[in-house]
């Protein structure tokens, strides 16, 4: 059986964003002490923004600092810095 990572890296590569993060969300933990915990939960939290997932983003923004990073340049890529975090959900 497949390391969680190569599962998440195939399919990213075949750009099943669904798959990558349901897959991540069961190994990603923020500010662990494992770092492949925590490196884990930052590549989740790319994978919701390039998913185009900014509610998601903005419900953990509300307790991580991660996510909320993450939609906040999210926001300024798509030229929307007018909007806050709050715009989605």
């Amino acid at each position: 059986m497949p390391h969680w990572f190569e599962k998440v890296r195939v399919a990213e590569d075949r750009g099943d964003y669904d798959e990558a993060i349901a897959v991540l969300s069961d190994v990603a933990e923020c500010y662990s002490v494992d770092y492949e915990r925590h490196n884990a939960h930052l590549w989740h939290m790319d994978l919701l923004a390039r998913a185009g997932r900014r509610t998601e983003l903005a419900a953990l923004g509300r307790h991580d600092a991660h996510a909320r990073r993450r939609l906040n340049r999210l926001v300024r890529e798509d030229g929307r810095a007018d909007s806050s975090p709050e715009d989605f959900g």
